[in-house]
């Protein structure tokens, strides 16, 4: 059974005129009439009773119609959503995520997809950076929100932003009143720091600006989160965690956020991806990229400030 006979028996369903049902075909009407022919041999009933001045379907062709129809809507449907598979507007992406990120454009982001491209939808998983980019390039995830720098031979890894460390202690330190600190400020300190394995390019950067900034920490000791770092600076005596802004916005109300000049140096995000993406991810990533650029406010009160 051919496509062109179903849309032609369905056409003349809706026209019950062989020559109206012809032209909007754009075919002879000995064409239509042998399309009609065929399909009544091939199933062997009447599908069309055929007078002089008018044109019935018989009961048998009035169920065939309506399962015609049914058959072409699902082959059109079908039609579109692979059209938008192969373009990249339609499908499910598996995003992963560090769970600081998240005050910084988490909620905004999926208000922005949900609302303009509603047939995108993401599949969340929070996991610490390294482990996301050994996911892309084991096209066990598509994007990654990732702390840089960071690097992978088959992983595109690209920055969309940075936000500037904050020191995190008891609001009764001696240095919870000063507006700003600097490295040497904490050089009696016992420092609380995301530990290496979670994201190394962004321990040894911020450990490198310690030392260029005049900082010899007294101590380190290490959290898997910085969201443990946080409520135990909250504690007397256990130390200052050193944090990106965005970070501290789930900190406990006892403890002081203030932030920490380290020159040059800033917590940068990073957007990975991987260098043989499908048409989806590629153009999600270029949907973030353009959400990133417009939407996110700059560099005030602890929010990001775009990298360049």
């Amino acid at each position: 059974m051919e496509l062109k006979h179903l849309r032609s028996f369905s056409t003349l369903g809706e026209t019950l005129h062989f020559g109206r049902a012809a032209a909007r075909l754009n075919i002879v009407q000995p064409a239509l009439s042998g399309h009609i022919k065929h399909l009544e041999e091939e199933i062997g009933v009447q599908l069309v009773d055929r007078s002089r001045n008018h044109v019935f379907m018989t009961l048998a062709g009035q169920n065939f119609l309506t399962e015609a129809r049914r058959i072409l809507s699902i082959l059109d449907e079908a039609q579109k959503s692979t059209k938008h598979i192969s373009a990249g507007t339609v499908g499910s992406i598996r995003l992963g995520f560090v769970s600081s990120i998240i005050p910084m454009f988490g909620g905004t982001l999926f208000r922005h997809f949900a609302e303009r491209y509603p047939f995108i939808q993401f599949d969340l998983m929070e996991m610490n950076s390294v482990r996301q980019v050994e996911a892309i390039a084991e096209h066990r995830l598509d994007i990654g929100f990732v702390r840089l720098p960071l690097q992978h031979l088959e992983v595109d890894i690209c920055s969309i932003g940075k936000e500037q460390f904050f020191a995190v202690l008891p609001s009764h330190h001696p240095l919870a009143k000063r507006a700003s600190l600097i490295a040497s400020d904490l050089s009696s300190e016992t420092l609380l720091m995301l530990e290496r394995e979670n994201a190394p390019g962004f321990h040894d950067a911020l450990l490198s600006s310690f030392y260029q900034n005049g900082l010899v920490p007294l101590e380190i000791k290490y959290f898997h989160e910085f969201t443990t770092a946080i409520h135990l600076a909250s504690l007397a005596g256990l130390g200052v965690a050193i944090v990106p802004a965005n970070a501290t916005y789930s900190a406990p109300s006892e403890i002081v956020r203030i932030p920490l000049d380290l020159g040059k140096t800033f917590s940068e995000i990073g957007m990975a991806s991987h260098g043989k993406k499908p048409p989806l991810a590629r153009n999600v990533c270029l949907l973030i990229e353009r959400f990133v650029s417009e939407a996110l406010p700059c560099g005030q009160g602890g929010k990001i400030s775009l990298g360049t």
